[in-house]
């Protein structure tokens, strides 16, 4: 498929076409010369052969002799003239001819070098990849745009931490909550991903720095949705952390107890249960 550009072009075959017709007045000025020369040098070589005979005594008729009578001094000398005017325009033909011989060699040259720029220029435009029509030249000029790449909301952030620790991938939930709290700590689920880090620091054996932030959420949210887990997550980071803390872990179970006892569920109840009497807690 030809680049739209060509439709201005005509085929190679008559591309140069125009060439020959600059150089037809060249050439017949050249031409013109040499018939005025040739006519000159035919005109020249009579009145030489006349010279040379009227020089040897013998006039033709007509010509410096009538009736047989001798030719006179003053017809060979306006010959002479005649014939040093004839040389003059034929030596000022020559020096016209061999100026126009000049130009036309120097326009022939300068033809060919404008002749092989043409070719070079219309064989590039021929290899040019060819250009669709319904384009335009700044959408094919214009580099292809990167794709908007959305920035994560405080939703998303959310909903990957929390997918971290449905997997039990502490490590990846630790950052991700702690990232969350330290970014968006007015956020109405601050205290949420505070709970879920300290399950993170469970899970990972940082059973002080659970016990800590259980603790904390407990005394800065008593009334969180999710307070009791949050409490029998604190009772067992005591029990992790050594028998000393045993009766501190009784104590907390004591405060679910007395405090929500209302709120338990039947799991939540059981669960209760079988942690004092594994425990020995007091009634």
């Amino acid at each position: 498929m030809s680049c739209p550009l060509f439709h201005r072009f005509p085929r190679k075959s008559v591309r140069l076409h125009w060439a020959a017709m600059v150089l037809m007045p060249i050439s017949f000025g050249g031409m013109a010369h040499a018939q005025s020369l040739g006519a000159i040098e035919q005109r020249l070589r009579k009145v030489e052969q006349t010279v040379e005979t009227l020089k040897a005594g013998n006039a033709p008729e007509g010509i410096g002799a009538v009736s047989g009578q001798p030719v006179s001094i003053d017809a060979l000398l306006q010959l002479d003239r005649r014939i040093a005017a004839v040389e003059r325009a034929l030596s000022s033909l020559t020096s016209a001819q061999e100026l126009d011989h000049r130009a036309l060699t120097d326009a022939l040259a300068e033809l060919r070098t404008m002749k092989g720029d043409i070719e070079a220029r219309l064989d590039a435009l021929e290899r040019a990849p060819a250009v669709p029509p319904n384009l335009s030249a700044s959408a094919v000029q214009a580099p292809p745009s990167s794709p908007v790449v959305r920035q994560p909301s405080v939703d998303d952030r959310f909903q990957e931490a929390m997918q971290y620790a449905e997997r039990q991938d502490w490590p990846r939930a630790e950052l991700a909550f702690d990232s969350f709290v330290a970014t968006w700590p007015s956020d109405p689920r601050a205290a949420e991903a505070r709970y879920q880090l300290g399950r993170a620091f469970q899970g990972q054996g940082k059973h002080a720095q659970a016990a800590q932030l259980f603790l904390e959420l407990y005394e800065k949210s008593p009334d969180a949705p999710f307070i009791i887990d949050d409490l029998l997550a604190l009772a067992q980071a005591l029990i992790d952390i050594g028998p000393a803390n045993t009766a501190q872990a009784c104590d907390v179970y004591s405060e679910i107890e007395t405090t929500h006892d209302a709120a338990l569920t039947l799991e939540q109840r059981s669960l209760l249960l079988d942690h004092r009497l594994a425990l020995k807690c007091p009634a």
